[in-house]
């Protein structure tokens, strides 16, 4: 069986606070992986289409990862869609660290 191998190709620091955010990704590839570390606050995020609130939308705590790795995954759609915003509970801004793999 071969080995898969991911090719970090982007990294972005987002600030997430009470407007939904979405991400920018690398002008010169389209990520299909994204590795996206949670820090300093918790976020809600969705990616249907609709904006998350603060109270709805999938709950990530402080200190966290969305992994979205899985070699065997294309997440492309995700991450063009994806939006975040500071969770309820949060008392300041939350900060993501976004790695993207081709």
């Amino acid at each position: 069986m071969s080995e898969l191998s991911f090719n970090q190709r982007g990294y972005q620091t987002l600030t997430v606070s009470t407007t939904s955010v979405g991400l920018t990704k690398p002008t010169d590839i389209l990520p299909r992986h994204a590795l996206i570390f949670v820090g300093a606050a918790a976020i809600r995020w969705r990616a249907d289409g609709t904006d998350p609130t603060s109270t709805v939308g999938m709950f990530v705590a402080a200190g966290s990862y969305i992994d979205w790795t899985d070699p065997m995954g294309d997440y492309q759609g995700l991450i063009d869609r994806v939006e975040f915003i500071r969770d309820s509970t949060a008392a300041g801004d939350a900060t993501l660290a976004i790695a993207y793999f081709d």
